[in-house]
C-alpha cells in the first residue's frame, strides 16, 4: 500500500508563493515607515532589518527554500508573523 504524504502549511505556502508574499510584506512596511531607504533587492531588505529596524538579530536570511528566517541576539527563532508584530510595536501608526 502507497503511503500517503501530507503537505504542511509551510510547505502551502511555500508552493503557493508565502516567501515572495513574506518579503513584500516587509518591503512596504519599510518603504511605509522608512520612505529613503533605497530597496534594490532583498539584501538591502536583510540590511534594513539588521541594522535600522531596533530588533536583535544574530542572523536574517531570505531563501526560497527555506522561508525567510529569523534569529534573535538571545538565539531565539522568531516566524514572519512575530517579526511583523514586533515591527508594528516598534513603528506605530
Amino acid at each position: 500500500m502507497e503511503d500517503k504524504k501530507t503537505v504542511d502549511q509551510q510547505q502551502l505556502e511555500e508552493v503557493s508563493g508565502g516567501f515572495e508574499e513574506q518579503t513584500e510584506e516587509i518591503r512596504k512596511f519599510i518603504r511605509k515607515h522608512d520612505p529613503g531607504y533605497r530597496i534594490d533587492n532583498d539584501f538591502d531588505i536583510m540590511r534594513w532589518l539588521m541594522f535600522k529596524s531596533g530588533i536583535g538579530f544574530s542572523g536574517v536570511s531570505a531563501n526560497v527554500d527555506f522561508f525567510n528566517s529569523y534569529s534573535l541576539s538571545d538565539g531565539t527563532k522568531i516566524t514572519h508573523e512575530e517579526l511583523m508584530k514586533m515591527l508594528n510595536e516598534r513603528f506605530p501608526e
